[in-house]
């Protein structure tokens, strides 16, 4: 059955000769896999150009319910993301979100507010001028508490000190736990969580072996969360892109 849809591009892959494999999240379905034939010909080459990671599509999709491979009929871009595709660090930063979203979200149902939240998080990215090095820390925060993993908010700098990722909560001062953010990052993680929108968490005075700690830090916390391993590669890029 022909369905049209909107297609979130989390990862694809080279498949035989012409054809791209894309791991891509939708409206209706969820996650899914699509086979689109023909992408990697010499006529289509500038076009397949456009299906990187976060980009938007609108397509025509041959769909059956189990099946493990869709097939896109017809496609075409439906939000104009070029900032993201020509600037260095958004580009960096779409590779590491991409990588994030491909191999912790499983689930082929629909979920109408995770994919508001996606398109809503591509479209500031694009649009930001100024501050995207804190971007993706804002993301993984927010991401977490859509997944239903959202940070309690009882941070006190005296009495709670520190983060538990096992409890989800924070946690005073001497509490036994090898689940525990360090006392840096838990105020981070408590500044981020207050924060609604990724333009506030622009200022922040962060270096980057900071921001590369937290982000492993979140990342052992969806791990932990998720119950299964994400080794997620794409970290290093960014932590030499905001050095």
């Amino acid at each position: 059955m022909v369905q049209t849809t909107q297609l979130i591009v989390f990862h694809s892959i080279r498949y035989r000769e012409s054809d791209l494999l894309i791991w891509a999240y939708t409206p209706l379905y969820g996650r899914q896999t699509f086979l689109l034939r023909g992408a990697r010909t010499a006529k289509k080459h500038g076009t397949v150009a456009k299906v990187f990671p976060l980009s938007i599509l609108d397509g025509e999709v041959y769909y059956r319910s189990g099946a493990s491979i869709q097939y896109i009929k017809t496609w075409h871009s439906a939000l104009d993301l070029s900032w993201i595709r020509s600037d260095l660090y958004k580009c960096g930063i779409a590779l590491f979100l991409g990588e994030i979203l491909y191999k912790s979200i499983k689930e082929e149902d629909a979920n109408h507010p995770l994919y508001r939240f996606l398109v809503e998080s591509i479209q500031t990215l694009n649009d930001m001028a100024y501050g995207v090095a804190n971007f993706h820390l804002f993301f993984l925060v927010q991401l977490c508490g859509r997944l239903g993993y959202a940070p309690l908010s009882n941070y006190d700098p005296v009495h709670t000190p520190f983060f538990d990722m096992a409890l989800g909560a924070f946690v005073a001062p001497g509490s036994i736990s090898d689940f525990l953010f360090s006392k840096e990052e838990s105020l981070l993680l408590s500044i981020l969580s207050s924060k609604n929108h990724a333009v506030e968490a622009a200022d922040l005075p962060l270096n980057g072996t900071q921001r590369h700690q937290f982000v492993t830090s979140m990342i052992k916390y969806l791990h932990y969360h998720l119950g299964f391993s994400l080794d997620i590669k794409s970290p290093e890029v960014l932590r030499q892109l905001f050095q």
